[in-house]
């Protein structure tokens, strides 16, 4: 009967063990489909992923909407407006636009690829109301005489640092005030628009319209009543006069021509603004940024090679330290990036996701999370071999619980990546974009593929040739606690995770104390590897660590104070103007064509991008047509082209409003982790995450003030990026201190678990931040200026994540967490002292070693002394308390671990 239930019990395990491998099969040949499918949508990538403006070339306009009356501007008039606007870019025959409410009054619209962009700048964003008034109905008499004698529009003029004026070569028309002239008809009464000649041989163009019925009536009315003595109709566009035509007979069919000395393209534009409609509200331009094409490939062709290298050092890197699980790590990083791809191409064929230089930046931090995850598979796959498991059984176990800690990390990142998309604005927004798409990805690849990959190669493959695949250390070290747990007694688990928590409380044979004994300590003190065998005592200097990060938090915040930061033209208004390829062009030459253009007050910088000289040019001017004009003419007095230079004008609200989006962006992310973590562990440990963040961000703001480095919207989204990467170490450290809290016989103190748990996964986090630094690190080194404002922000904040999570969030949360009853007690049981992981004692002078399984058989030989003697009157012979001294057999399957799993 035995037997036969025995057979039963192989046949299921046989079945279920073939179930999943099937289930680990049928998951890598999804994932070979998907891999094939994400190859055929980006396949060429030039082609099948959309270009953003910033690397195609074209105009990028934010339009802030300014209501006339006073009231407030309703979502009625923004979506309105919106649609007017998008009419307009469509008759600029503009591919690929973007017009999008951002905000509740703003408009961003994004024309990659563009031309003339003066022409847009000129058409978009005018409010194109237009309205015809008779000239006796003016009340202001001066401006009446000033329209009747002519007066209305001329050659504007510019006016030098001496006070000298020039003419502007632009015409300007007179502005009239609303409200004091009556309209006849308005913009709202026109059916159609067309171009024709001021007349016969004329150089100038006209617009003529047809009214409809009402507008031809009320215009019919009022030419009947000025032709007697020829009075005139003023024609108003925008609250500019344009011309003011005699009125030399009546006009009965609603045929009106608009004047006002327009060339050719003035008259076009005209036509698309009367055609789409005057918008409800007016606009200004906060923000403008006209880029060149040449500019935006540089910066895509270093974004390319800043990718590559880092992928290429990573994958390397991975492989030199872990073998052939390196070989795993890396294709599994490969499957990551195609998939990448393919979404990228998917969204780009449904004109969801254009690519953009923050977007990079994006991707190429995404490199290092994809290795992190990675990383902590391996490690923890390596550990649970150490800790006595087959390893068959430690690719199941480990895989996933390694998974688990990374989704957790991974959540906490997309929490602020989403926040960044939701919440934030311009280029922000598209980072927030990568880096979302990036962590679904990384959790993708390791659930279809890394995790199944694993677990088919463990029991055949991985475990035949243990020193290839990089386990034979972690099997060997298993050999040797075996050893040690069989000379104390303990389950083997229980030998690795706690041999030393406290010094009353060692269960460490000492060497002499038996040949068992001794051969077991020698050969832990043998087994080499990448894991550590002795704790280091970081919790035990926690109170240098708090004192040093106070110390630097202080200096920061007075820096910030005296110095002050260093703010970029996003936050406080002006005009950016960008040349590259230069040649030989001298700074005096630039500050002459600046001046002649009408910036006599331009601060030139010069500047070097892949090689090429150029320059930075930054003014006051916030008016886009005029920034763009000026920066045409330095162009063509310098002989470049179009394509030489980038523009961005930003208005004096726009900084504000980045700011603004930002902190809103960056306070829910602070809310929406701390819930996330109180639900997944506890509210402390979401509390203590945050303290450290503020430490990290606070030390960057600290460092950029002190080298004076200027703050531009790339590094307020390296600042936000740094939210979710700083949060990723200590979620994952956060994650084996839950763990080991599990035990419900903790023989220790919790500061001496908490200990133990962050050496655990010291060398995880030392990989894991080297990993994530070195496409950091090159983007410092090989990106263009976008990519390295991004990058040095990044690269602080990651050294600084790496070390606040080990010296602040987890001593200012143990030291929180030890103030509960239940840990209260153990510290007053085993004393303040942070008891230490180690098997060799010799470098422990200060802690008296007392082995507890000598104590434990002194006390059962004592017991039965007692016993015996009291029984029989007599004490037993040596050998009869040796033997009862002896500690009893245990086993590995049902007994608790004395200090709780170590996970």
């Amino acid at each position: 009967m035995a037997t036969t239930e025995l057979g039963q019990q192989k046949a299921k395990k046989r079945s279920s063990s073939k179930t999943a491998n099937r289930r680990n099969v049928w998951l890598l040949v999804a994932t070979t489909i998907l891999v094939v499918i994400s190859v055929a949508l980006f396949m060429p990538p030039s082609e099948k992923i959309n270009q953003g403006l910033d690397i195609q070339g074209g105009l990028s306009v934010v339009l802030t909407a300014k209501s006339t009356d006073g009231a407030p501007v309703t979502p009625e008039d923004m979506e309105k407006s919106r649609a007017i606007i998008e009419s307009r870019v469509n008759a600029l025959g503009a591919s690929e636009a973007t017009v999008q409410e951002q905000g509740s009054d703003q408009i961003l619209v994004q024309i990659p690829g563009l031309a003339d962009t003066e022409e847009a700048l000129a058409t978009i964003g005018r409010t194109g109301s237009l309205e015809f008034a008779r000239l006796d109905s003016f009340t202001d008499e001066d401006v009446k005489n000033a329209i009747d004698s002519g007066q209305t529009s001329g050659e504007g003029t510019v006016t030098d640092e001496f006070g000298n004026a020039f003419p502007s070569g632009q015409v300007e028309h007179m502005a009239v005030e609303a409200g004091t002239y009556t309209p006849i008809v308005t913009g709202a009464d026109i059916t159609n628009v067309t171009i024709g000649r001021e007349s016969e041989g004329s150089t100038y163009y006209s617009v003529n319209i047809t009214l409809n019925s009402q507008g031809a009536k009320a215009f019919a009315d009022a030419s009947r009543d000025l032709v007697a003595d020829h009075g005139k109709i003023v024609i108003i566009l925008d609250g500019e006069v344009q011309s003011a035509p005699a009125v030399q007979s009546e006009i009965p069919n609603g045929e009106v021509s608009i004047t006002g000395q327009y060339s050719l393209e003035d008259a076009k534009a005209l036509q698309t603004i009367l055609e789409s409609g005057s918008l409800p509200v007016s606009f200004e331009y906060a923000q403008s940024q006209v880029v060149g094409p040449t500019l935006g490939q540089d910066a895509l062709v270093s974004g390319v090679v800043v990718a590559l290298i880092g992928l290429a050092v990573v994958m390397l890197y991975l492989l030199f330290f872990y073998k052939g699980l390196g070989i795993i790590t890396a294709a599994a990083m490969a499957v990551f990036a195609v998939l990448y791809l393919g979404i990228l191409a998917a969204l780009s064929a449904f004109h969801l996701f254009s690519l953009s230089l923050a977007g990079i930046a994006g991707i190429v931090l995404t490199i290092g999370m994809a290795a992190d995850s990675s990383i902590l598979t391996v490690e923890r796959f390596r550990e649970e071999i150490r800790m006595g498991r087959s390893v068959k059984a430690a690719s199941i176990t480990g895989v996933k619980h390694a998974i688990f800690t990374s989704i957790d990390a991974d959540l906490v990142t997309m929490v602020s990546a989403l926040c960044l998309f939701f919440l934030a604005a311009a280029s922000v927004k598209g980072f927030g974009m990568t880096l979302a798409l990036g962590i679904i990805c990384d959790i993708a690849m390791m659930l279809i593929f890394k995790a199944p990959l694993i677990r088919l190669l463990a029991p055949k493959v991985i475990a035949k040739h243990p020193g290839f695949w990089g386990i034979k250390d972690s099997i060997d070290a298993s050999r040797g606690y075996a050893e040690l747990a069989a000379a104390e007694g303990v389950p083997e688990a229980e030998a690795e995770t706690a041999a030393q928590m406290n010094a009353a409380e060692t269960r460490v044979v000492a060497e002499g104390e038996g040949e068992p004994g001794s051969v077991a300590v020698t050969a832990v003190r043998k087994i080499r590897g990448r894991f550590i065998k002795h704790d280091i005592n970081f919790l035990g200097y926690r109170r240098v660590f708090l004192t040093v990060a106070a110390v630097a938090m202080v200096a920061c915040l007075a820096i910030v104070g005296f110095r002050g930061l260093n703010f970029g033209i996003e936050f406080v208004g002006g005009t950016s103007v960008a040349f590259h390829g230069t040649g030989d062009i001298t700074t005096e030459q630039m500050r002459e064509a600046m001046n002649d253009a009408g910036e006599p007050d331009a601060v030139i910088q010069t500047t070097e991008t892949n090689g090429e000289p150029g320059f930075l040019v930054r003014t006051t001017t916030t008016s886009a047509e005029d920034a763009t004009a000026r920066a045409n003419q330095v162009a063509e007095a310098l002989g470049m082209t179009a394509s030489d230079f980038e523009v961005t004008t930003i208005g004096p609200d726009w900084g504000a409003s980045v700011i603004q989006s930002s902190l809103i962006a960056f306070l829910v992310s602070i809310l929406l982790i701390i819930v996330y973590i109180a639900i997944r562990f506890e509210y402390k440990m979401g509390v203590m995450a945050i303290v450290a963040l503020f430490h990290d961000l606070i030390l960057v703001v600290g460092i950029y003030a002190l080298v004076g480095r200027e703050v531009n919207p790339n590094t307020i989204a390296a600042l936000l990026t740094i939210l979710g990467y700083s949060l990723y170490d200590t979620v994952v450290v956060f994650h084996r201190i839950n763990d080991n809290m599990k035990g419900e016989d903790i023989r220790c103190t919790f500061m001496t678990m908490a200990n133990h748990s962050m050496n655990q996964v010291f060398i995880r986090t030392i990989n894991t931040t080297l990993t994530s630094f070195i496409p950091v690190f090159a983007m410092l080194l090989f990106g263009g200026e976008t990519l390295k404002d991004f990058a040095f922000a990044m690269a602080i904040g990651l050294i600084a994540g790496s070390y606040s999570s080990i010296a602040i969030a987890c001593p200012l949360y143990c030291m929180w967490k030890t103030r509960e009853p239940k840990f209260a007690k153990l510290q007053k049981k085993y004393g303040t002292e942070v008891g230490l992981f180690e098997f060799d004692h010799s470098a422990s002078t200060g802690i008296a070693q007392v082995p507890l399984a000598r104590l434990e058989a002194n006390a059962r030989a004592e017991a039965y002394v007692a016993e015996q003697t009291e029984a029989t009157g007599e004490a037993p012979d040596a050998a009869a308390v040796a033997a009862a001294a002896k500690p009893k057999p245990v086993t590995n399957k049902k007994k608790k671990h004395r200090h709780g799993r170590a996970q």
